[in-house]
């Protein structure tokens, strides 16, 4: 297997991406009211050896043909600037909003799917978030809470984003599908009370889908209403009433029912999009959860998952109902005492599925608005950056994931800084075969080891370097065969395929 090194890569010598809440810059400051502005840019780059075991990248052309690109190359840039205001009205009650616009562009290949969403070159400039609200103190069962009420386009998460957290989907014309740079749901809005130890979110909110701009491969335009409660614990000085990783421990109970969603033809490609009218239940929790104190390890053994229900008795494109589940359970552990402060955590991971593709209930599991995460892991819930990423469903799906992580006491640049190292493995596997069309087949889909540098400069400056190689199963090879587009000859299906990608993330 040959790598190839670009110049990006070697500038983005390394880490995990930056929290977009950082300090802005104060543009106005007239009395009570606040203006300030930031800038978001950031940029990846990445070589793929063999992808997709060989079967390659097919970039559509015009007239219906594609040019194949067995180890593409290709690289993604993105800038946002971002304008928030504050009004304050006096006795702790204020008047906020918030606007921004996200410019996209996409280069070389184009991403490594077997079918590219985003060749030739797309490049784009669209709104993000448009909102404006009002905030104001509020006391209830003997407590003080803040309760916001914020309409418009607004980035929205649940937790760490396993069921709810991306509003749009970055592919066609948007460009940057890796960075997936876009957030922002449509309106009406949310309302938030946030207070310790419990806090609460309402939302009636709708994903943002264009299959103009995203050339038929956007996700399903979802309007949907709902609520989420948490019950957490702060980290000492934390403010997890609004800030997901001050909450050393938590359990979240979510709810949402689809008002509205389209079934279209378009959403066929991937069994999921029957929507309209689905109940989705959650119950995730996470952190130092559990009671460990007699043994010494209550602060450094942590807990993440999540079990969600799907349901619907009244489902579109053939179906006749929908019951769908998805979970993940993630003990971890960091070793505090040794050098390097080691952290492993092994991650298991279950997408429901259909054993009979021709049933008229669909079992497949939907992944809504799932977004990559915001804690320590590498490539967030995307089962690896070489199969999960481009090859294998996010249905139907068994994962396996071990991953350890440590931090050397080097500083690169700053005394403030740091350096982390890991590695992650993956074991994929199809729990149904048959239910994503494939015959005769074994479940195995591919091992992977990924090899990560993540390097933090301070709070507004990240980069990372990864690099991988995965190895084929039986699934694999036949998914990889059955993705060529039809009329093409199938290249030989191998055993291997690999990456190295970089990344870097800058807040002005």
């Amino acid at each position: 297997m040959r790598f190839c090194v670009y110049p990006l890569v070697l500038f983005c010598c390394a880490t995990v991406l930056a929290s977009p809440a950082c300090a802005e810059k104060t543009l106005v400051s007239v009395k009570d009211i606040t203006i300030e502005g930031g800038l978001d840019i950031g940029g990846s780059a990445f070589y793929l050896p063999n992808v997709n075991f060989g079967a390659g990248s097919y970039a559509p052309r015009s007239g219906g043909r594609y040019n194949r690109a067995q180890s593409p190359t290709y690289g993604e840039l993105y800038g946002k600037p971002i304008l928030s205001g504050r009004w304050d009205l006096g006795q702790g009650v204020a008047i906020i909003g918030k606007a921004s616009a996200l410019g996209a562009a996409t280069l070389g290949h184009g991403d490594a799917q077997e079918v590219s969403q985003t060749s030739g070159t797309p490049r784009s400039i669209y709104l993000e978030e448009a909102n404006i609200g009002v905030t104001l103190p509020v006391h209830l069962a003997g407590k003080s809470q803040q309760l916001t009420v914020l309409g418009g386009r607004q980035a929205f998460a649940v937790d760490d984003g396993f069921l709810i957290g991306k509003g749009t989907y970055s592919a066609g014309s948007r460009g940057a599908w890796w960075y997936a740079p876009r957030f922002a749901f449509s309106g009406p809005g949310v309302i938030k009370l946030e207070g310790n130890p419990v806090r609460a979110d309402i939302f009636m909110l709708e994903s943002n889908a264009d299959n103009d701009i995203d050339w038929g491969n956007d996700r399903p335009k979802t309007k949907f209403v709902g609520f989420d409660v948490s019950w957490f614990r702060n980290t000492p000085g934390g403010h997890g009433e609004s800030t997901y990783a001050d909450r050393a421990a938590y359990v979240t109970l979510t709810y949402f029912h689809v008002r509205d969603a389209d079934t279209s033809s378009h959403y066929d490609y991937s069994a999921r999009g029957d929507r309209n009218g689905m109940n989705v239940a959650s119950l995730s929790w996470g952190g130092a959860l559990l009671p460990f104190r007699p043994l010494g390890i209550s602060k450094n053994f942590t807990f993440y998952g999540s079990f969600v229900s799907e349901q619907n008795s009244h489902a579109g494109n053939g179906y006749k109902s929908v019951e769908a589940y998805g979970m993940y359970f993630e003990p971890g552990y960091r070793f505090t005492m040794l050098p390097w402060q080691p952290q492993i955590f092994y991650r298991y991971t279950r997408y429901g599925g259909n054993k009979n593709p021709n049933g008229t209930v669909k079992h497949s599991y939907d992944t809504f608005f799932l977004y990559d995460g915001k804690r320590y892991t590498y490539g967030g819930y995307w089962p690896g950056e070489i199969v999960g990423m481009y090859l294998a469903p996010l249905s139907d799906l068994e994962v396996h994931q071990l991953d350890l992580t440590a931090t050397p006491p080097v500083h690169l640049l700053n005394k403030g800084d740091n350096l982390k190292l890991g590695l992650h493995y993956y074991d994929l596997s199809l729990l149904y075969p048959s239910g994503v069309g494939l015959k005769s087949v074994g479940r195995h889909i591919s091992d992977e080891l990924d090899v990560t540098a993540e390097y933090t400069m301070n709070a507004t400056t990240s980069a990372a370097l990864a690099g991988g190689v995965a190895f084929a199963g039986p699934s694999g090879r036949a998914l990889a065969h059955a993705g060529v587009p039809g009329g093409y000859p199938v290249p030989d299906i191998g055993h291997h395929a690999g990456i190295i990608e970089a990344y870097f993330y800058k807040h002005f």
